[in-house]
């Protein structure tokens, strides 16, 4: 069962057992519940939501994304980069990089919407992708970035 969660600028659908955890940098994170291998320092999957003002095109965004995210990770290494067609001016970015929690694996979705970007990242060891992908990947989808000239 999911459940819906709402920010300011966007929302999102969890499944009700993931918990929303506040984050200075995010305007929305939810994690997958605890277990004891994670409490004992794995890697807790996640989807973060991050909100900015961007005035150019999707594209523009997407190269602005992978430059910054290239510089600022830990040994990097871009899988993919897509449009996602069944959704409207979004990419989707697909790498790899070194983290506190060993090999780290990510998928973030460039929302675009009238000036207003978000990157949805999903986040989990390498070694957890076959368990935690396909809800990592519906909690992304579920992602909508709300009007921002709707007030």
């Amino acid at each position: 069962m999911f459940t819906a969660e709402y920010s300011t600028n966007v929302a999102l659908e969890r499944p009700s057992d993931w918990e929303v955890i506040p984050h200075p940098d995010a305007e929305l994170v939810v994690a997958a519940p605890l277990t004891k291998w994670m409490e004992e320092g794995g890697f807790r999957p996640n989807v973060a939501v991050t909100v900015f003002p961007f005035p150019g095109t999707v594209t523009q965004l997407s190269t602005v994304v992978m430059a910054s995210l290239l510089t600022s990770l830990a040994d990097p290494y871009l899988l993919a980069v897509d449009p996602v067609p069944q959704l409207e001016a979004v990419h989707r970015l697909e790498y790899l990089h070194r983290g506190s929690g060993g090999l780290i694996h990510c998928s973030q979705l460039l929302l675009f919407r009238n000036g207003l970007a978000a990157s949805v990242t999903t986040s989990c060891a390498a070694n957890q992708l076959t368990a935690y992908d396909e809800v990592l990947g519906a909690i992304a989808l579920s992602a909508a970035l709300k009007d921002p000239s709707n007030g």
